[in-house]
Protein backbone atom coordinates (compact mmCIF):
# COMPACT_ATOMS: atom_id res chain seq x y z
CA UNK A 1 0.00 0.00 0.00
CA UNK A 2 1.47 3.27 -0.75
CA UNK A 3 2.41 5.68 2.18
CA UNK A 4 0.24 8.92 1.62
CA UNK A 5 3.32 11.21 3.44
CA UNK A 6 5.74 9.50 1.36
CA UNK A 7 3.96 9.96 -2.11
CA UNK A 8 3.67 13.57 -1.52
CA UNK A 9 7.14 14.03 -1.25
CA UNK A 10 7.96 11.93 -4.26
CA UNK A 11 5.22 13.80 -6.07
CA UNK A 12 6.86 17.42 -5.73
CA UNK A 13 10.41 15.69 -6.69
CA UNK A 14 9.01 14.59 -9.60
CA UNK A 15 8.07 18.13 -10.76
CA UNK A 16 11.97 19.45 -10.61
CA UNK A 17 13.88 15.87 -11.46
CA UNK A 18 14.86 15.90 -15.29
CA UNK A 19 12.44 15.06 -18.22
CA UNK A 20 13.72 11.49 -18.83
CA UNK A 21 16.70 11.37 -16.78
CA UNK A 22 17.32 10.07 -13.64
CA UNK A 23 15.27 6.43 -13.98
CA UNK A 24 16.78 4.38 -11.19
CA UNK A 25 16.59 6.96 -8.96
CA UNK A 26 12.82 8.00 -9.62
CA UNK A 27 12.24 4.10 -9.42
CA UNK A 28 13.85 4.04 -5.79
CA UNK A 29 11.53 6.92 -4.77
CA UNK A 30 8.39 5.12 -6.05
CA UNK A 31 9.31 1.73 -4.35
CA UNK A 32 10.18 3.96 -1.03
CA UNK A 33 6.74 5.48 -0.95
CA UNK A 34 5.19 1.88 -1.77
CA UNK A 35 4.73 1.39 -5.47
CA UNK A 36 5.68 -1.70 -7.01
CA UNK A 37 8.22 -1.14 -9.79
CA UNK A 38 9.57 -3.36 -12.33
CA UNK A 39 13.32 -3.01 -13.93
CA UNK A 40 13.66 -0.82 -16.91
CA UNK A 41 10.61 1.32 -16.06
CA UNK A 42 10.35 4.27 -17.39
CA UNK A 43 9.37 7.70 -15.47
CA UNK A 44 8.85 10.76 -17.11
CA UNK A 45 8.23 14.14 -15.81
CA UNK A 46 5.41 15.76 -13.52
CA UNK A 47 3.31 12.42 -12.32
CA UNK A 48 1.33 12.40 -9.73
CA UNK A 49 0.38 9.42 -7.62
CA UNK A 50 -2.90 10.82 -5.26
CA UNK A 51 -4.54 8.30 -2.63
CA UNK A 52 -3.66 5.71 -0.89
CA UNK A 53 -4.17 2.15 -3.01
CA UNK A 54 -1.69 -0.41 -4.58
CA UNK A 55 0.16 0.78 -7.56
CA UNK A 56 1.69 -1.38 -9.82
CA UNK A 57 4.22 -0.69 -12.66
CA UNK A 58 5.68 -3.94 -14.51
CA UNK A 59 9.11 -4.32 -16.14
CA UNK A 60 9.89 -1.88 -19.18
CA UNK A 61 6.60 -0.25 -18.75
CA UNK A 62 5.94 3.66 -19.98
CA UNK A 63 4.91 6.71 -17.97
CA UNK A 64 4.94 9.78 -20.06
CA UNK A 65 4.72 13.28 -18.87
CA UNK A 66 2.28 14.50 -16.02
CA UNK A 67 0.30 11.20 -15.77
CA UNK A 68 -2.14 10.60 -13.15
CA UNK A 69 -2.80 7.52 -11.06
CA UNK A 70 -5.88 8.05 -8.61
CA UNK A 71 -6.42 5.48 -6.03
CA UNK A 72 -8.94 4.71 -3.70
CA UNK A 73 -8.18 3.28 -0.19
CA UNK A 74 -8.53 -0.93 -1.27
CA UNK A 75 -7.81 -0.04 -5.41
CA UNK A 76 -5.19 -1.13 -7.35
CA UNK A 77 -3.71 -0.44 -10.69
CA UNK A 78 -1.81 -2.80 -12.39
CA UNK A 79 0.29 -1.57 -15.06
CA UNK A 80 1.43 -4.48 -17.40
CA UNK A 81 5.18 -5.35 -18.90
CA UNK A 82 5.97 -3.03 -22.08
CA UNK A 83 3.40 -1.38 -21.79
CA UNK A 84 2.44 2.50 -22.50
CA UNK A 85 0.61 5.50 -20.27
CA UNK A 86 1.47 8.75 -22.26
CA UNK A 87 1.56 12.18 -21.25
CA UNK A 88 -1.55 13.62 -19.48
CA UNK A 89 -3.26 10.44 -19.17
CA UNK A 90 -5.75 10.03 -16.21
CA UNK A 91 -6.33 6.58 -15.03
CA UNK A 92 -8.90 6.81 -11.96
CA UNK A 93 -9.78 3.76 -9.50
CA UNK A 94 -13.19 5.38 -7.22
CA UNK A 95 -16.43 6.76 -8.17
CA UNK A 96 -19.32 7.91 -6.70
CA UNK A 97 -22.93 6.30 -7.27
CA UNK A 98 -25.15 8.53 -9.14
CA UNK A 99 -28.48 9.16 -7.84
CA UNK A 100 -31.60 11.13 -7.55
CA UNK A 101 -32.70 9.95 -4.42
CA UNK A 102 -30.34 11.95 -1.86
CA UNK A 103 -28.93 15.19 -1.08
CA UNK A 104 -27.02 15.82 -4.04
CA UNK A 105 -27.38 13.86 -7.28
CA UNK A 106 -24.13 12.43 -6.88
CA UNK A 107 -23.75 10.35 -3.42
CA UNK A 108 -20.88 10.68 -1.19
CA UNK A 109 -20.24 7.22 0.11
CA UNK A 110 -17.85 6.27 -3.00
CA UNK A 111 -16.68 2.52 -4.03
CA UNK A 112 -13.15 1.35 -5.96
CA UNK A 113 -11.99 -1.03 -8.06
CA UNK A 114 -9.00 -2.73 -10.16
CA UNK A 115 -7.89 -0.77 -13.37
CA UNK A 116 -5.54 -3.17 -15.52
CA UNK A 117 -3.15 -2.14 -18.52
CA UNK A 118 -2.00 -5.50 -20.40
CA UNK A 119 0.93 -6.43 -21.48
CA UNK A 120 2.03 -4.23 -24.37
CA UNK A 121 -0.79 -1.98 -24.69
CA UNK A 122 -0.58 2.08 -25.41
CA UNK A 123 -2.51 4.67 -23.54
CA UNK A 124 -2.10 7.39 -26.06
CA UNK A 125 -2.12 10.82 -24.61
CA UNK A 126 -4.95 12.90 -22.97
CA UNK A 127 -6.68 9.56 -22.18
CA UNK A 128 -9.33 8.70 -19.13
CA UNK A 129 -9.52 4.92 -18.04
CA UNK A 130 -12.30 5.12 -15.61
CA UNK A 131 -12.54 2.47 -12.84
CA UNK A 132 -13.06 -0.80 -13.36
CA UNK A 133 -11.50 -1.18 -16.71
CA UNK A 134 -8.92 -3.74 -18.36
CA UNK A 135 -6.97 -2.44 -21.45
CA UNK A 136 -6.24 -5.85 -23.22
CA UNK A 137 -2.92 -6.55 -24.80
CA UNK A 138 -1.27 -4.90 -27.24
CA UNK A 139 -4.40 -2.90 -27.64
CA UNK A 140 -4.39 0.98 -28.72
CA UNK A 141 -6.47 3.80 -26.88
CA UNK A 142 -6.65 6.57 -29.44
CA UNK A 143 -5.47 10.11 -28.07
CA UNK A 144 -8.05 11.88 -25.93
CA UNK A 145 -10.49 9.03 -25.50
CA UNK A 146 -12.63 8.04 -22.41
CA UNK A 147 -12.61 4.62 -21.75
CA UNK A 148 -15.36 3.65 -19.63
CA UNK A 149 -15.45 -0.40 -20.41
CA UNK A 150 -12.93 -2.97 -20.63
CA UNK A 151 -11.38 -3.20 -24.44
CA UNK A 152 -10.38 -6.62 -25.87
CA UNK A 153 -6.90 -7.54 -26.45
CA UNK A 154 -5.79 -6.21 -30.13
CA UNK A 155 -8.07 -3.39 -30.59
CA UNK A 156 -7.88 0.40 -31.33
CA UNK A 157 -10.59 2.22 -29.73
CA UNK A 158 -11.44 6.11 -29.44
CA UNK A 159 -13.79 8.88 -28.54
CA UNK A 160 -15.74 9.82 -25.65
CA UNK A 161 -16.74 7.11 -24.79
CA UNK A 162 -14.56 5.05 -26.81
CA UNK A 163 -15.93 2.75 -29.13
CA UNK A 164 -13.81 0.09 -31.36
CA UNK A 165 -12.24 1.21 -34.13
CA UNK A 166 -10.86 -1.64 -35.67
CA UNK A 167 -8.86 -5.47 -34.81
CA UNK A 168 -5.24 -5.60 -35.12
CA UNK A 169 -4.39 -9.02 -37.33
CA UNK A 170 -1.65 -10.93 -35.56
CA UNK A 171 0.97 -12.07 -37.51
CA UNK A 172 1.84 -15.47 -37.25
CA UNK A 173 5.25 -15.56 -38.66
Amino acid sequence: MISSKKIYLVNLLMVVLPNSGCQKFKAKLYKWAGVKVGTGVEFFQGIKVQGIGELEIQDRAFIGHEVMFMLNEGSKIIVEESSVISSRSMLITGFHPITPDGERIIGREGTCSTVRVCKGAAVLAGCTILPGVTIGEKSLIAAGATVAKDVEAYTLVGGCPAKEIRKFRINEN
